[in-house]
């Protein structure tokens, strides 16, 4: 089977959850027989010697392909990475103003009514959590039948994580730890700084901040705050990272959504405990391992975080996630998803 891949510009500048989503199904699916085609527009292509293609984001990026993709007859996979904290019904009232606004040539296209047009377009549909379906579905109206669940997954090299690396380095470990886009407000770190003064250990900020008014709020924040230290971006690769979760007591996302977040998976599976946000589906991966916190309240990320501290490290987290969640199961459960759309 022979597969094109597309993946937004914009995940070659931003190390998240996208990029290593895509990435790592791209690379091991081919442990399955498909042979993975990365589509570029530096490259010339005839699409019609592929069975289908896989898009990663619902996204703007991706508007201008996907109808060309579509009008050629090639099969297309879409997988959404979308949430919101609007509701669904909020979500669908937007869609149907916007639609009656286009009937009297306003030319508006939000950013919802592209990815409801993405969806539309695409012949299968793989969000990585129920909460992300639910919203696709009622939201922008799309069937039941095109959809269905692929989780996001974790590389089981977590899983030999060794804390030395880190402790050598920094001189500290049973810190509190948060890995991710820092200056991106949806990950909320500025709330984490706040709540540091109350949190009963070292916090460690492994990510960079731009020049942004938010980031510079942050970055004073965090010269006043004496139990913080900011590290800058780390490679997914790094031996470092893997270090890092490994020399961690616990592992915070107080983010306003994740889906589920794959950083805290990585950090699940290299020992720590995960305190994170309930919101986006993370109840969904993280099950009863895990501490949610509210990520409006500080005294709930407060709460959240020393009750992570409190708590013995087991290995129930790292069973979970070895049983569902390694990238090799996802690559699988997406090739069945590929064949079946093939019948």
């Amino acid at each position: 089977m022979k597969v094109g891949y597309i993946a937004p510009a914009s995940i070659s500048v931003v190390n998240g959850g996208v990029r290593t989503q895509s990435n790592m199904t791209i690379e091991q699916i081919k442990n399955f027989g498909v042979e993975p085609i990365l589509i570029s527009p530096w490259e010339n292509l005839n699409i019609r010697e592929l069975d289908l293609i896989h898009v990663f984001g619902a996204t703007v990026e991706n508007a201008g392909i996907l109808p060309q993709i579509v009008n050629q007859g090639i099969p297309v996979v879409l997988s959404p990475v979308f949430y919101s904290n609007r509701s669904a019904n909020l979500i669908n009232k937007y869609i149907r103003i916007e639609k009656l606004l286009s009937f009297i040539g306003s030319g508006i296209r939000s950013d919802l009514g592209i990815k409801k047009e993405l969806c539309d377009m695409a012949d299968l549909i793989l969000p990585n959590t129920k909460q992300e379906s639910d919203l696709i579905k009622q939201g922008f109206g799309i069937p039941h039948s095109k959809i269905n669940v692929i989780p996001n997954g974790v590389e089981d090299r977590f899983n030999e994580a060794d804390k030395t690396l880190f402790v050598d380095k920094y001189r500290i470990e049973d810190f509190v730890l948060f890995v991710g886009q820092a200056s991106a407000e949806r990950k909320n770190v500025i709330s984490l700084l706040k709540a540091a003064p109350k949190l009963n250990s070292k916090v460690v900020i492994v990510g960079s901040f731009d020049q942004s008014e938010y980031s510079q709020k942050c970055l004073a924040l965090a010269k006043n705050t004496n139990n913080i230290l900011l590290i800058d971006s780390l490679s997914h690769n790094s031996d470092l990272l893997s270090s890092a979760y490994a020399a961690a007591k616990v592992f915070v996302l107080p983010s306003y959504f994740e889906t589920p977040g794959i950083a805290a998976l990585e950090a699940g599976l290299a020992g720590a405990n995960i305190a994170i946000t309930e919101v986006g589906g993370t109840k969904e991966f993280f099950t009863n391992h895990a501490f949610y916190l509210d990520p409006k309240s500080e005294s709930s990320i407060v709460d959240a975080i020393n009750s992570a501290l409190s708590k013995d490290v087991n290995s129930d987290l790292k069973v979970h996630i070895l049983e569902n969640y390694t990238w090799n199961k996802v690559a699988q459960k997406t090739l069945d998803q590929y064949k079946g759309l093939l019948k």
